[in-house]
């Protein structure tokens, strides 16, 4: 790893839990919508519910897929034209829960020892985050030690697809060989960043056992163990 000359990081569930982030922002647009809907078009509403709509949605709009923005907004409006409510309507009732949903969703605790991990890399490299998510890094306390976010949504494909991966080399202003991608997903993560030439290091925070096929460069349990190897 001596030849690091900067690093990209995954988001959810590298930097911090994911689960625990969107269910919170989830409970705070339910206890919203409750407030400025129609108390009918929520009466059945639920985490189940709502997933299986978005479900819907993403099957017969499979290419927003990964713009997470747009298919909440997306299912949210949907939800309500069901249920009685005009186009305009859905619009701006998706709109008030997007709002609280994105807010709350930004909320997020990094894991022990990351943000003090995150500032001492920092101050070695220029560090950049890649995500599939629609996390906003750079309007968070943590987003301070990073040049830039790439979300997923901005470009045509997700990780693994290589164009994330190519314009963070490309603002970064370094060859492949010489950045490290870490991130706990195998195929997203490792398989997409070494599919372009970059390392790879695995955030094995659940320790599970490794796929067959999938070959880190460095595998780790914490972003602090990258302290030790770099």
């Amino acid at each position: 790893m001596n030849s690091i000359e900067a690093i990209t990081f995954d988001l959810d569930n590298t930097l911090w839990e994911t689960d625990v982030s969107i269910l919170g922002a989830e409970r705070v647009m339910h206890d919203h919508l409750l407030e400025v809907a129609p108390a009918a078009m929520m009466a059945d509403f639920s985490l189940e519910a709502f997933r299986a709509t978005r479900a819907t949605v993403v099957a017969e709009q499979p290419d927003i897929a990964h713009q997470l923005t747009v298919v909440r907004r997306e299912t949210l409006i949907r939800w309500f034209i069901e249920r009685g409510a005009s186009r305009a309507e859905a619009e701006d009732l998706a709109g008030e829960g997007f709002r609280v949903f994105y807010h709350a969703r930004q909320q997020v605790e990094p894991y022990p020892g990351t943000e003090d991990a995150i500032a001492k890399l920092a101050s070695r490299f220029p560090l950049a985050a890649i995500t599939n998510g629609n996390a906003d890094l750079m309007a968070m306390p943590l987003g301070r030690h990073f040049k830039f976010s790439l979300q997923a949504e901005h470009f045509p494909a997700a990780k693994p697809d290589p164009a994330m991966f190519e314009s963070a080399l490309d603002r970064l202003g370094v060859p492949p060989h010489a950045c490290l991608h870490v991130g706990d997903d195998l195929a997203h993560d490792v398989q997409g960043a070494q599919a372009v030439g970059m390392k790879a290091a695995w955030v094995n925070t659940r320790g599970r056992e490794i796929d067959t096929g999938f070959e880190p460069d460095l595998i780790i349990r914490q972003v602090a163990d990258l302290l030790d190897h770099l």
